[in-house]
């Protein structure tokens, strides 16, 4: 009886949560008439709706509305950055720092609000986030954002916590790495993967390439370093600054 009781009360605590981010982004969409222009309003709400679902992707405005001018969807996404309900994530040269001065605005990826309302908006039940397996449903993505509102949330406060991603666009050679940031003059790619197992041709493109120290592979896997590659589980994210220096600082 007492385990029915815990399943019981799981799933009711799991549909309130979810009652109240679908409540939450029900708010954002109410609040875009006090903010916007009615004109402006439905360009808001495309670009709110599709954003979810493009967690990972290059972003280009036909594929978020190819009925809607680029130039009404960019201000749109605009809004929706100075509000901090998108956060882009610009494609950066990585040569050196500061990272931000090598950036390409016009090449980019967007994080939305919150791992959680991104679920939501895109159909996924709530009790996919304590399954063991909720990372094989549309598992890239989830696990891309978590890490990028990890990186966020625990980056220098002095900074913008800009978020930047790295790719080698060169035909037989193209390689991505998901993030990349920097541990005072160290510049480390950050590789996110879904399961335990993956590999890490980018990962290892980009040391090379770039001569970092080391590079960050987010997983389900246990806590490691070999060759190069600081394994740290995705629940250590906020530990991972620590981690890499000092183990920088060992090598």
């Amino acid at each position: 009886m007492p385990a029915v009781l815990d399943e019981y009360l799981s799933s009711n605590d799991l549909m309130n949560c979810q009652r109240i981010q679908t409540a939450l982004l029900q708010t954002y969409r109410s609040d875009f008439g006090k903010y916007a222009r009615i004109s402006q309003h439905k360009y808001l709400q495309k670009v709110f709706d599709t954003v979810p679902r493009m967690v990972g992707q290059r972003i280009k405005y036909s594929n978020i509305d190819s009925d809607i001018r680029s130039r009404d969807l960019k201000n749109a996404l605009n809004l929706l950055s100075l509000a901090a309900v998108v956060r882009p994530v610009c494609l950066t040269k990585a040569s050196g720092l500061a990272l931000g001065a090598q950036m390409n605005e016009q090449k980019f990826k967007l994080n939305f609000l919150d791992v959680g309302p991104m679920q939501n908006t895109c159909g996924l039940q709530g009790r996919l986030s304590i399954e063991e397996d909720f990372m094989q449903i549309n598992a890239g993505a989830v696990a891309e954002q978590f890490v990028g509102q990890e990186l966020t949330v625990y980056s220098d406060k002095h900074q913008q916590g800009t978020l930047y991603f790295w790719a080698r666009e060169k035909k037989g050679s193209m390689a991505e790495v998901d993030y990349v940031t920097n541990i005072g003059s160290n510049i480390l790619p950050v590789q996110v993967k879904s399961g335990k197992e993956g590999r890490l041709k980018s990962l290892r493109m980009f040391i090379e390439e770039k001569k970092s120290k080391i590079g960050i592979r987010f997983s389900q896997d246990r806590l490691s370093y070999y060759d190069k590659i600081l394994s740290v589980p995705l629940y250590m994210v906020e530990q991972m600054p620590r981690l890499a220096e000092s183990l920088i600082s060992d090598l």
